[in-house]
């Protein structure tokens, strides 16, 4: 598991990483920890499994210390609806929309708003990714 656990780490530099650590280590199934402080969580872990990586670690609206983790309510959508299909990430059609329920699920319980301008929640289908996604758009908007 190669981790940016200071989340200052950029995308190319994780992508190099990444790429060098594969090339010399062939047969490991490398993974990707990636902290979200410089905003670079989720575009690292997507970094790092275009580099070689076949798994990453995340957490639930990109909660954790400090700025937070790889936020897999972003990052679970965009492997499983813009990459067609390359990457397995174990959701089907309606994964997108029940990851969408459980993160406003998450914000309920913790008494938090859900962020409306994050990828694929969007009221009203908002989001510049909305498209793809129509099926989630909606899915925090009663929340």
């Amino acid at each position: 598991m190669l981790c940016d656990t200071n989340g200052g780490t950029l995308p190319a530099e994780v992508a190099r990483i990444v790429a060098e650590v594969a090339a010399a280590m062939p047969d490991a199934r490398l993974g990707m920890n990636a902290h979200d402080d410089t905003g670079n969580a989720v575009a690292n872990s997507l970094a790092a499994i275009e580099s070689g990586a076949r798994m990453v670690q995340g957490t639930l609206n990109g909660l954790g210390e400090r700025s937070g983790n790889a936020n897999l309510t972003t990052l679970i959508p965009t492997l499983a609806l813009k990459y067609d299909g390359r990457w397995l990430t174990g959701v089907d059609a309606d994964g997108p929309s029940t990851l969408m329920r459980i993160s406003c699920l998450l914000d309920e319980l913790l008494n938090r708003a859900p962020d409306r301008h994050a990828p694929y929640a969007a009221a009203g289908g908002s989001s510049a990714s909305s498209s793809p996604s129509a099926l989630a758009t909606g899915a925090c908007c009663s929340c």
